[in-house]
C-alpha cells in the first residue's frame, strides 16, 4: 500500500501483507500460519474481515456489514461521532473466541507502508474533527510524544490508535469484553522481491521490526514501550512456509503425522517457545527456528553421505527431537522471567514434572504417532556424548541417530550462531 493512501482493493491479492492476512483467515495452503498468529496473540479468533465468501473485502467499522456484525442495534452517527464518515480500512477484523474481544489489525510487510502518512483530508469540518480527535489522545496519554508526527509521518498508526481508544471507550462491555490493535509485521516477506521492485532486498526481520517501532513510539509517544492495549505481533511467514514444505514431506503415516501436529501445534507451545533460556535462539518460536533448521540441515547431510536413510524419518526426528521443550498442554516449560534483575529472557516452569526433554518429546509423540526404533532411538539420543546419560548408547547408534546428533550440533552451533 502506497503512503498515505486507503487500500481500497478486494479480491485475492498476489503479494504483501494482504496475501498474507488472506492466508490467515484462509488455511488452506498454510494451516500452521494461522496457528502460529493464535499462538502468539493468545487465543484463536472469528474473522469479520477479511473473508473469501466476500471476495476478501476489506472494511471501516461504520460500513454497513461491519456495523451488523459487530454492533447491531447501534446508531452509527452516535457510535462514530468522534471522525468523519470516511473513516480507516483495517486489514482484519476479528473476535477472540475465548476473550470475546474485538481485534483491530494493522497489517505490514515492510517498513515503507508503515512511514510517511499525512493526514489527507480536505474538508476543514473534517479535519478540524480528526485533529480535535488526535490531540485528545495524544495529550492524555503520549504529552511527551511529538505531535506533529501525529498528523504528518506516523498519521495511519496515530488514526488506529485514536480508534481504539475510542472504541475501548464506547464499545466495553456494550459490544466486547475488551477492543485491542493488533500491529502485524510480516517477516521476511518473499513476495516483496516477486511483485515489488521498489522492496527489493528489503525482507524485514523480527529485530528490524522491533527497532523501527521502538523508535517509532519513542519518537510520537514519548517512550519506545507499546503502547496500551496494543500488540505488536511478528509472523515470520518465510519460518512458517519451510516449515511446511518439510511437513509435507510425512506421506507413508501422513494421517497419523498431521494428528500430532495439530495436537502440538494447537495444545502445546511449540510453536512459539524459545529453544532454550539463554543460549541458541532464546526467543520467541526459537524452538520451531531450530526443529526446522536441525530439518534442513539433515537433509542435506542425509543427501550426501546417508541416502540410504528415510528423509521421512529424518524429517520425523528432526521437528519432533526437541519437542519436549514445548512442554504440555497448558504447561509449558518455559515462562518469560520477568523477574528484575533477571539473567536471562527465560526460566523453568516449575509447575511441570520433571522429565528430561527427550522422554518429555517420547511422551507427546507415542500416543499420537507410532515411532520406529531407530526413530526413538535418535530423539532419546540426540545430544549425544554431550550428556553423560547418553554413554550407554556409545559406539551402537544407529545412522538415524549420528546424523540427528551432526545436523543438531551443526545448526546450534554454526547456522544460529551467526
Amino acid at each position: 500500500m502506497a503512503a498515505g493512501k486507503s487500500n481500497l482493493a478486494e479480491g485475492k491479492a498476489v503479494a504483501g501483507s494482504r496475501l498474507w492476512v488472506q492466508h490467515l483467515v484462509e488455511e488452506k495452503e498454510f494451516p500452521s500460519l494461522a496457528r502460529m498468529f493464535a499462538a502468539q496473540l493468545g487465543e484463536e479468533v472469528t474473522w469479520v474481515a477479511p473473508r473469501p465468501e466476500n471476495n476478501f473485502k476489506e472494511y471501516s467499522l461504520n460500513q454497513q456489514e461491519a456495523m451488523a456484525a459487530l454492533f447491531p442495534g447501534a446508531a452509527k452517527t452516535a457510535l462514530f461521532d468522534f471522525w468523519p464518515s470516511n473513516q480507516p480500512q483495517w486489514d482484519g477484523i476479528a473476535i477472540g473466541k475465548t476473550s470475546g474481544a474485538l481485534y483491530l489489525v494493522e497489517a505490514k510487510a515492510h517498513r515503507k507502508e508503515a512511514e510517511g502518512q499525512k493526514l489527507g483530508a480536505k474538508d476543514p469540518v473534517s479535519i478540524d474533527t480528526i485533529k480535535d480527535t488526535l490531540r485528545k489522545y495524544h495529550d492524555t496519554y503520549f504529552p511527551q510524544g511529538d505531535f506533529s508526527l501525529w498528523t504528518d509521518g506516523h498519521y495511519q498508526l496515530a488514526n488506529r490508535l485514536a480508534f481504539l481508544y475510542e472504541m475501548r471507550a464506547r464499545c466495553v462491555p456494550q459490544y466486547f469484553s475488551d477492543v485491542r490493535l493488533v500491529l502485524l509485521n510480516v517477516v521476511g516477506d518473499p513476495t516483496l522481491e516477486e511483485h515489488r521492485a521498489e522492496y527489493h532486498g528489503y525482507k524485514m526481520t523480527r529485530a528490524a521490526w522491533e527497532d523501527f517501532y521502538g523508535d517509532v513510539f519513542s519518537k510520537m509517544l514519548g517512550t519506545p514501550q507499546t503502547p496500551r492495549g496494543t500488540v505488536l505481533l511478528h509472523l515470520d511467514v518465510e519460518l512458517m512456509m519451510r516449515y511446511q514444505k518439510i511437513k509435507n514431506m510425512v506421506k507413508s503415516r501422513r494421517a497419523k503425522f498431521a494428528a500430532l501436529m495439530d495436537f502440538i501445534e494447537q495444545q502445546t507451545a511449540y510453536l512459539t517457545a524459545p529453544a532454550s533460556t539463554r543460549y541458541h535462539l532464546c526467543k520467541e518460536c526459537g524452538l520451531l527456528e531450530h526443529s526446522v533448521n536441525v530439518a534442513e540441515t539433515m537433509l542435506k547431510m542425509r543427501a550426501t553421505i546417508a541416502p540410504e536413510l528415510s528423509p521421512e524419518s529424518c524429517v520425523v526426528v528432526a521437528l519432533l527431537h526437541d519437542l519436549g521443550k514445548a512442554g504440555v498442554p497448558g504447561k509449558p516449560q518455559y515462562l518469560k522471567n520477568d523477574e528484575e534483575g533477571a539473567r536471562s529472557l527465560y526460566r523453568w516452569n516449575k509447575d511441570l514434572v520433571y522429565l528430561s526433554v527427550p522422554i518429555r518429546s517420547l511422551y507427546l509423540i507415542l500416543p499420537y504417532f507410532p515411532l520406529t526404533e531407530e526413530e526413538a532411538q535418535a530423539i532419546v539420543y540426540h545430544d549425544g556424548q554431550y550428556v553423560a546419560d547418553n554413554r550407554s548408547v556409545a559406539a551402537r547408534e544407529e545412522k538415524l541417530t549420528l546424523l540427528l546428533q551432526y545436523a543438531d550440533n551443526w545448526s546450534g552451533f554454526v547456522i544460529e550462531e551467526r
